[in-house]
């Protein structure tokens, strides 16, 4: 059984972990805000064509996925702090995976899509996958886990040089390594997997293992977190200027000095390469330092609770705010057609129409204006989660 540690620390600590998993959920909003109304006729992080606002827009929630993932191990080493058998948090895992599953094709893609008829596998599938993969993995110890974790981030770059869509198998290979992976049924296209579950699973395994970084006293664990931050960013310039290894969007020298920081910066998500696992849990651990001393010192206590309130319910926000978002855009494009007989396309695959695309400043006003209505709501559920402890509200 895992050490246990005071209650009231432990609070502390997971209010900690909830800031910066609230931070990464208002970010991520900031994303799909852009996906469903931006008028941005490049692709945002193309170093030649975008441009730095555009590119930082999109980069910046690069964080997001990394971080929910990560965190998510975490919060699975810290519950077993509180005198989970290992077990127990099999059970758990191995439940909770095979439900944000069946989450990401029921519930989730049809919020993003409105229909039935394709599947977008992304990080709630992969969340759930490498919860199964960590059921299993938690039984050798934390030590073994951060193997894995950095085993499989470091080496699975390696299948760069081979072309396993088309190999023997390329299906498994779609589903668990390689992306993007597209699934035809009857001849139409049925089902893309943009977050394939190995290398996720590799940033899970890294978050697990930060749970024992959480677990130290406060001035150890935030020195901690800065020393792992400036190590995994050093990592990450390192292989960038050299061409060494780690990513198969090569950095070049570009045209002007912001189209080569943009190329610089510009990364590979699908799947996560190292370069992309380096440079945003870098930032990401020195953010967690960061909020870690804000909340031990009850600096600007008043936002950071806030913030930990979106944190408390990443899942109900995820789920609601695609939602919102897909509405929203329906409204607006009838208002803007004087009709209710509009046909949305398709979002992350089709720009919006031009009767309902907005430039920058328009999409950052809508995205905070989206992230102040779903406060009230998720004050609630997470309100509602404190208050009770029915088994299923632990699934939400």
């Amino acid at each position: 059984m895992a050490e246990r540690i005071s209650d009231f620390a432990l609070r502390r600590r997971v209010a900690a972990v909830d800031v910066l998993r609230g931070l990464i959920m208002i970010i991520m909003a900031l994303d799909h805000t852009r996906d469903f109304f931006s008028n941005a006729t490049v692709l945002a992080n193309d170093p030649v064509h975008s441009y730095p606002v555009l590119f930082f827009t999109r980069w910046v929630t690069h964080l997001c996925a990394p971080g929910f993932v990560a965190l998510a191990g975490t919060s699975v080493y810290l519950f077993r702090q509180r005198g989970w058998t290992k077990g127990q948090t099999a059970k758990r895992l191995l439940s909770r995976g095979a439900w944000l599953i069946f989450v990401e094709l029921a519930i989730v893609s049809p919020g993003l899509f409105f229909t039935y008829h394709f599947h977008f596998l992304q990080v709630i599938y992969a969340i759930g996958g490498s919860m199964i993969i960590l059921a299993v993995l938690q039984f050798l110890g934390t030590r073994w886990v951060a193997a894995y974790g950095l085993l499989v981030v470091f080496m699975h770059n390696i299948t760069d040089k081979f072309d396993l869509v088309h190999a023997p198998g390329a299906w498994a290979w779609k589903l668990l390594l390689i992306a993007p992976g597209a699934f035809e049924l009857h001849g139409k296209f049925w089902a893309l997997v943009l977050y394939p579950v190995i290398p996720w699973s590799g940033v899970m395994a890294l978050g697990y293992a930060f749970g024992a970084v959480v677990s130290l006293p406060a001035e150890k664990r935030r020195k901690r977190c800065v020393q792992l931050g400036l190590a995994a960013l050093a990592v990450f310039a390192e292989l960038r200027a050299t061409h060494a290894y780690g990513d198969p969007e090569l950095f070049e020298r570009l045209g002007t000095w912001k189209q080569t920081m943009m190329s610089f910066l510009n990364v590979t998500k699908y799947p996560p390469s190292l370069e992309f696992v380096c440079v945003t849990l870098g930032v990401l651990l020195l953010l967690f330092a960061i909020f870690d001393w804000m909340v031990t010192h009850r600096k600007v206590a008043k936002a950071l609770d806030v913030v930990e309130v979106y944190g408390r319910v990443p899942f109900f926000y995820y789920v609601i705010h695609f939602y919102s978002l897909h509405i929203l855009a329906a409204v607006v494009l009838m208002v803007a057609m004087h009709t209710v007989h509009v046909k949305l396309p398709v979002p992350i695959f089709n720009p919006p129409l031009p009767q309902a695309a907005f430039s920058l400043p328009v999409v950052y006003a809508i995205w905070l204006a989206l992230v102040a209505a779903l406060y009230v709501p998720c004050k609630w559920f997470a309100g509602v989660k404190s208050r009770r402890k029915d088994w299923w509200l632990s699934y939400l």
